[in-house]
């Protein structure tokens, strides 16, 4: 069985201000790509329709007040059906809301320890959903701690600076050797930039803990973050209060870090981490890798396949194949299915031209947008590029805020209009064209179908209407 190697993983996390319908948006699920997504303050309970196609997903929920219009806080992670069978959903790591702890099987992944992931969203102190907070994530740390090691990502609400996240000096001060324990191992210089030069009491705390834990920050240290990117712009200003934090241990796994672009979909920034492992991953299992050529049959194929089928290697694959007495199960199958069809590549290969496919790219846009939506939404993609590399620039921030809201409200607009046509041209049908109000119905369900939009219509429902109607007829 063919494999392929698999050197990185990938794991992300994202405040996104409220899910909403922005798992039904084309240009959201542009960004849930990676292995593991971590979506924070999600505002969905635990019974909402949040499935995304070719993922796994686990969530968390706050619960939701009798007076209150919607869920706060919520926590959804995003996990590909390929590696599903490498990750462990912690439940009882932790009791709170606002953590979600995932256990990455080193076997699996070809690690040389476990890896314990944690989606993290520490809300503000004056919110009434805080408590103890760093307390409660050092408890659970240091359960883990001796077992594997450590990656937590989210949304810390800490502001740090530039300040150290390690003891300094530890290695040459006589006066802390009697306090620390044998196997304690000294923390060494790791310069740190930052364009946030605030630093906040959450900050403070967030600097305690990777001391006392020995964690340390991956914004601006690594490649792609290497100026610390800012990952929060609002009106008010801009700030870093998203991190990934790892074990120490971890830090030479680390091959990449980024801050991505501010986009409309929260004010938040989704922050990904690259992490070097080492694992083989079957074609069978793998869905996402499609088969990139095809056999063409010439005028010489007939005459080649004669030539090859006059020899004895031939006949002995396949007599090999018919004495293999493969299992009668799922793994069994794969292996008979797999064997027969080594047999007629190697055939092909000698028989016949490889022809490759061009790499097109598959555009699967929603029915609804038009020309102008488009636009209005690359311009909103260049300002969030510029408003990255210029954070304190107040008329990019102004204007890229009022392209956001311009752009929000266009996806309701279109969406609406679209619906509203389509409405129109059923009401305008009369009862003898029966054939093309059908057409229209499938063409409906056709589009959504193809399509990773929220639902414009509950077909359904629909269905359910017209049932009703026979049975009353009956």
């Amino acid at each position: 069985m063919k494999h392929i190697q698999i050197d990185n993983i990938t794991v992300s996390s994202w405040n996104v201000n409220g899910l909403g319908h922005k798992h039904r948006d084309e240009t959201f699920l542009e960004n849930i790509k990676y292995d593991i997504n971590f979506l924070l303050e999600t505002w969905k309970g635990d019974l909402s329709d949040i499935d995304i196609p070719t993922f796994d997903c686990f969530s968390k929920s706050r619960g939701r007040k009798k007076k209150a219009r919607r869920y706060s806080g919520g926590i959804i992670v995003y996990i590909k059906k390929e590696i599903k069978n490498g990750v462990i959903h912690m439940k009882n790591i932790s009791q709170s809301a606002n953590r979600m702890w995932l256990k990455l099987d080193k076997t699996f992944f070809g690690l040389d320890e476990d890896l314990y992931l944690c989606g993290i969203y520490i809300p503000p102190l004056n919110s009434p959903h805080y408590s103890n907070e760093y307390q409660n994530l050092e408890s659970e740390i240091s359960k883990l701690a001796g077992k594997g090691k450590i990656l937590i990502t989210g949304d810390f609400n800490s502001r740090v600076s530039t300040n150290a996240d390690f003891v300094l000096h530890d290695d040459n001060n006589d006066n802390l050797s009697h306090l620390l324990p044998d196997n304690y191992k000294s923390d060494y210089d790791m310069t740190r930039r930052s364009q946030d030069k605030m630093l906040n009491s959450q900050g403070r705390e967030l600097l305690d803990l990777c001391a006392t834990a020995q964690l340390r920050l991956l914004n601006g240290r690594f490649i792609g973050d290497i100026l610390g990117n800012i990952t929060c712009f609002n009106t008010k200003g801009c700030s870093i209060v998203d991190y990934a934090v790892t074990s120490m241990s971890l830090l030479s796994s680390v091959k990449y870090f980024k801050v991505q672009d501010p986009s409309p979909f929260s004010d938040h920034c989704q922050l990904v981490t690259y992490i070097t492992c080492n694992f083989q991953m079957s074609k069978l299992q793998s869905q996402y890798i499609k088969q990139k050529f095809n056999y063409k049959w010439t005028k010489l194929s007939k005459k080649l396949l004669e030539n090859e089928l006059t020899k004895s290697d031939i006949y002995e694959k396949i007599g090999r194949f018919q004495t293999n007495k493969f299992e009668k199960t799922s793994e069994g199958i794969n292996l008979a299915s797999n064997a027969i069809c080594n047999i007629y590549t190697n055939l092909s290969e000698k028989c016949m031209i490889k022809n490759c496919f061009k790499k097109v790219k598959k555009k699967n846009k929603a029915p609804w947008t038009d020309n102008e939506y488009l636009e209005l939404r690359k311009t909103v993609q260049k300002m969030g590029k510029k408003l990255k590399l210029s954070p304190f620039d107040q008329n990019l921030k102004l204007k890229f805020f009022h392209y956001s809201k311009l752009l929000k409200k266009a996806y309701k607009f279109k969406r609406k209009q679209y619906k509203q046509n389509i409405l129109n041209k059923l009401k305008n049908l009369s009862p003898t064209e029966s054939k093309e109000f059908w057409n229209i119905l499938k063409g409906i369900n056709k589009r959504e179908t193809n399509s990773n939009d929220s639902p414009l219509f509950d077909l359904n429902l629909l269905a359910k209407h017209f049932k009703t109607q026979e049975n009353r007829i009956k």
